[in-house]
């Protein structure tokens, strides 16, 4: 299959713009910016639940938490991410 789409390559346009690379870089410095402003702790944990993909019991039980209240952790961070992207432009 790899072998196939790598000889399609020259036929098919590449969705890379230098537009979207710009705005891939913006939102990225916005999210940086973001994590930088959280504590220490709940930088770690966003990160290992949303890139790392850890499970919220992982992360409860590491943190001597209930899951019910990593659960609600993981919100507030989340929803104040939400608000950061809104602030800044991004229509989610």
């Amino acid at each position: 299959m790899e072998q196939l789409l790598n000889e399609l390559e020259d036929c098919i346009p590449s969705p890379v713009t230098v537009e979207r690379e710009i705005e891939e870089q913006e939102l990225t410095e916005v999210i940086n910016t973001w994590l930088a402003s959280l504590s220490q702790k709940d930088r770690i944990l966003f990160i290992r639940r949303y890139w790392n993909g850890e499970t919220v019991a992982m992360l409860a039980q590491e943190s001597s938490m209930s899951p019910a209240n990593m659960a609600k952790r993981m919100y507030r961070l989340r929803k104040n991410l939400k608000l950061k992207l809104e602030k800044e432009g991004y229509s989610l």
